[in-house]
């Protein structure tokens, strides 16, 4: 959904809606038990590095296949919750065992079901366009073939197209048993709010804000930069599993709001539209009034989203517009933030699972 679509939402259920999600987000806060070592702490940076490549080749294999990047929070939420319930399960069974990392097997199995799964139950598309059994995968970029589907209809990929991901490595029956046990694992609760469910609906109140004020086009600006942050956040594990998506979205959305447009130093959006708007979220009610953008767990957060973002941003004029290209920036928190490349080459598919990446 892009910032013209959110503009003619309703907003009639608004906050019926993102009442329901945060209390969907309750219930699914308390199904991901904290991954934990021998000795009780957090585990350490050893599977961050595997778990982060097999977030980059998320990414790439739903851009090549034109589907929501949204996906990809789904897919690796089923990747952690799984791995956190089997770690739970051994810990119950040999109290004194010390936890192993999945093998690079179970790594692959995982992240090619979960993927699977997750475009299974969350995409609305059609199915994708037959291939002979003796052609290859296409190499050319998805937005080429683009023109040949209606503009309404985006690819399925089949489980077969999984397969031809791990290069044969695994078949069908393999994926489908990964994906039986995932599920019965997850109890079936597969249908967890996202960062970008409640972005939406942020964004749909700072709309408002903003057709009766002079910034009317900052809007688009704020909005792909939260987005943005958010894709970036499925990389960081603390991200995805200690915090809610809620506040992972308010979150963005303040840095955005916050962020200055390089060369003038002007904050995108006005301090006092940047009042207007917390005040709109603590008259919801519920949840939405004890969120304290001062307290630790938002201010953690957009610390943890500055150092995955870069600290400029570039973002081209809307086309409606007919503007230039403008650049905008985050307050630089630390000398050695540091960024996490997630673009896709238009020349080549999707990466084959089956390699030493993860």
């Amino acid at each position: 959904m892009g910032w013209e679509d959110i503009k003619e939402m309703q907003t009639i259920n608004l906050r019926e809606e993102l009442l329901t999600l945060h209390d969907k987000e309750v219930e699914y806060a308390a199904l991901l038990p904290p991954r934990r070592n021998a000795t009780g702490e957090d585990d350490g940076s050893s599977f961050d590095e595997i778990r982060r490549n097999i977030c980059q080749w998320n990414y790439e294999c739903v851009d090549y296949f034109l589907f929501d990047r949204d996906l990809v929070y789904l897919s690796m939420h089923y990747f952690d919750r799984y791995l956190a319930a089997q770690q739970e399960q051994t810990a119950r069974e040999e109290r004194n065992a010390m936890p192993q990392p999945p093998s690079v097997v179970l790594n692959h199995l995982l992240a090619l079901s979960s993927l699977y799964l997750a475009c299974k139950l969350h995409s609305v598309s059609t199915e994708s366009l037959p291939l002979p059994e003796s052609s290859p995968r296409p190499s050319t970029p998805a937005a080429d073939n683009s023109s040949t589907l209606p503009k309404a209809a985006k690819p399925r990929i089949r489980l077969q197209d999984f397969c031809n991901m791990s290069r044969g490595t695994y078949c069908p029956e393999m994926i489908e048993e990964m994906e039986l046990a995932i599920v019965t694992n997850l109890g079936w609760r597969l249908h967890p709010p996202t960062p970008t469910d409640f972005l939406i609906r942020f964004a749909k109140i700072l709309s408002i804000l903003l057709d009766d004020s002079p910034y009317g086009s900052q809007g688009w600006s704020v909005f792909e930069v939260s987005k943005y942050q958010i894709e970036l956040a499925v990389y960081g594990p603390e991200l995805c599993k200690k915090f809610p998506p809620s506040k992972v979205a308010l979150a963005a959305i303040l840095n955005a709001m916050d962020s200055k447009v390089v060369k003038t130093k002007r904050a995108i959006v006005p301090s006092h539209i940047r009042r207007s708007f917390l005040q709109r979220l603590e008259y919801l009610g519920g949840g939405f009034s004890q969120m304290n953008v001062e307290g630790e767990d938002i201010v953690q957060i957009r610390s943890t989203l500055k150092k995955l973002c870069s600290k400029t941003i570039t973002l081209p004029g809307q086309l409606v517009e007919a503007t230039q290209s403008r650049d905008f920036e985050f307050t630089p928190i630390s000398d050695e933030a540091k960024s996490f490349e997630f673009e896709l080459s238009e020349v080549r598919s999707p990466v084959s699972v089956a390699t030493d990446r993860f």
